[in-house]
């Protein structure tokens, strides 16, 4: 069927917020500087097992939360058709849930995935920086994404609690992306039709969200701190080679293949946080798996700290496309090994499902090529942060999520998410915050830009889709016009790009490349699907357009860089460029 085009309308002006500079510009790591920097930093855990004080509901006798059933086939987790006690709480946040059986059921895969225990813990983690004229909260938590604005659930229920005499004056959420967590958004459930959230989870979640961030934010938690910053990529740290594949071979075989890291250090030489970016799904244990685990984030993050000290936050980056080597394009992966072996590019036929020692030594591969950039990097003289922020709803066209609204999977604020901000036709109208974060040098050089993305960002699109689209299939270009890439518009030397930020509104693909979905039960093809595109890798042939049935619409892509350059300060180029132009409705 024919899915209408996207279109997208601001709905509140862009909200500058630039803070006056001290002087300085960026240090070497000899240099010594003085900082006007506080950090604080502060982890909740999130993990709906066992015992915990926070936690007021049920518990299963498997140890993981929810409502109690009669466990009829003795397999330690509800089935559909066993008998269960209704939690009242789940009822009164959402009626919908009452003869419906809450629990975890895991996300990020396929529907009634029910979690059977918890390996490792899942985290909120807020990092604050403070200076003499702006406090800012970063926060990530461990799901496969959250929205801002649901019915009763969402960060904006967060942000309601926390304590206004903390001076925040802006909070920047995000998710990791972790398939291997609770259902946040409802799209996991029993079946496609039967919304996978835990209501009353989801309430506790939002406390602690809050507590966090009012922990990292309190006066006693900040510090005075010094900044190293770093990058690296497989050509500098070849344990970085080959973790990296595109869903089901997408060509372009294009990564954003930096590993970025800010290590926030004391006035006693220790460190008080890390701040990692990296750009690739955690999904490693892929869709076998039933214990609840933050993947290989938590060992990138307990790798860090064991190395380095501190509290670690890892942030996924622009990682739409992107997976883990392993996944779904076996078999395709560059080498790893100096030999032009990639052993993590398998999966025994008789092992179904992955071991947790290889997300183990995935991890600790990113985290000590972390550590290892980190102990070569640049000290920054901060003198300052500003932070920029803009506003918009999104006109979307897919049909699935417009569906899913409707039947009460995803809970979304009515009047947030009303059509009637869009154009007529709309089928669902998110509404979007995008927000840009500086770290400012002495003479108000930029010396680290943070840009947000609301879901999953390909990377052609931060690097540029003009310079990284696809060559291999001509006949498969949509002639949309390619959009502005965000990173060369970044003037800091330290660019990072934090996605699902926000919320998940899914992947942003490249308008040249959006081949909408023709129905919500199938992926659309393009001319070239089933070839091969890189004689060397046979394993790498062209597949059907599946990330577009999960996608808001054809325009995200467009709308998201676009917002991106006028937070960064260009609009004459986004008032010139074509993608911009038709995207954002200029004249």
């Amino acid at each position: 069927m024919r899915i209408m085009r996207l279109a997208y309308i601001p709905f509140a002006m862009a909200i500058a917020v630039a803070l006056p500079g001290c002087g300085g510009d960026s240090g070497s790591a000899s240099s010594a500087t003085t900082s006007t920097l506080r950090v604080g930093v502060a982890t909740v855990r999130l993990t709906p097992c066992g015992p915990n004080p926070d936690w007021d509901g049920p518990i299963t006798p498997s140890g993981v939360w929810g409502e109690s059933f009669t466990d009829l086939d003795g397999n330690g987790h509800w089935d559909p058709g066993e008998p269960f006690v209704d939690d009242q709480v789940n009822t009164d946040l959402d009626p919908k849930s009452r003869h419906k059986y809450d629990g975890v059921f895991l996300a990020g895969f396929g529907n009634n995935r029910v979690a059977t225990g918890c390996h490792d813990d899942l985290w909120a983690r807020a990092l604050v920086l403070q200076t003499s004229s702006r406090k800012v909260a970063l926060v990530s938590v461990d799901f496969v994404g959250e929205v801002l604005h649901g019915k009763y659930y969402g960060f904006a229920q967060a942000r309601q609690m926390i304590d206004a005499s903390l001076g925040l004056d802006a909070i920047i959420f995000s998710s990791t992306h972790d398939h291997q967590a609770p259902d946040t958004l409802g799209l996991w459930g029993e079946s496609e039709f039967v919304d996978g959230k835990f209501p009353h989870y989801l309430q506790f979640v939002d406390r602690q969200v809050a507590r966090a961030i009012n922990a990292a934010a309190a006066p006693d938690a900040l510090h005075p701190a010094t900044v190293v910053a770093a990058v690296t990529d497989p050509s500098l740290s070849a344990s970085l080679r080959g973790l990296q594949v595109r869903t089901g071979c997408r060509p372009p075989f294009f990564f954003d293949e930096e590993l970025r890291a800010l290590q926030f250090v004391g006035a006693d030489g220790k460190t008080v946080a890390t701040l990692i970016n990296w750009n690739t799904h955690p999904e490693s244990l892929e869709d076998q798996n039933t214990k609840v685990t933050s993947d290989f984030p938590h060992y990138i993050r307990q790798r860090v700290e064991a190395e380095l000290g501190g509290t670690a936050v890892y942030f996924t980056g622009d990682l739409g496309a992107v997976e883990i080597v392993g996944d779904t394009c076996i078999g395709g992966a560059d080498p790893h090994a100096p030999d032009g072996t990639n052993e993590f590019d398998a999966r025994p036929p008789d092992q179904e499902d992955l071991r947790f020692e290889r997300t183990q030594e995935l991890g600790e591969l990113v985290g000590d090529a972390a550590v290892a950039a980190l102990r070569g990097g640049e000290k920054l003289a901060v003198a300052d942060v500003t932070v920029n922020r803009t506003d918009y709803h999104v006109a979307g066209s897919n049909e699935t999520f417009s569906f899913a609204n409707l039947i009460g999977l995803l809970d979304l604020d009515d009047t947030l998410f009303s059509v009637d901000n869009c154009p007529p036709g709309t089928g669902i109208c998110p509404p979007v915050e995008q927000y840009l974060l500086t770290l400012v040098g002495r003479a108000g050089r930029p010396l680290a830009q943070i840009i947000t993305a609301p879901g999953e960002l390909f990377p052609e699109l931060f690097y540029g889709t003009a310079q990284h689209h696809r060559t291999d299939c001509p006949a498969a270009n949509t002639a949309e016009p390619y959009e502005p890439s965000i990173r060369d518009a970044m003037t800091a030397k330290y660019r990072f790009l934090i996605g699902l930020s926000p919320d998940e509104f899914g992947y942003i693909v490249p308008g040249y490349d959006f081949y909408a979905p023709p129905s919500v039960t199938e992926d659309a093809a393009d001319a070239c699907v089933g070839q091969p595109y890189d004689p060397a890798f046979p394993r790498r042939t062209v597949p059907r357009h599946y990330h577009e049935g999960l996608s808001v619409g054809i325009d995200i892509a467009a709308t998201t860089s676009c917002y991106a350059l006028q937070l960064l300060g260009h609009d004459a180029e986004v008032a010139a460029d074509p993608a911009c132009r038709r995207a954002l409705r200029l004249p």
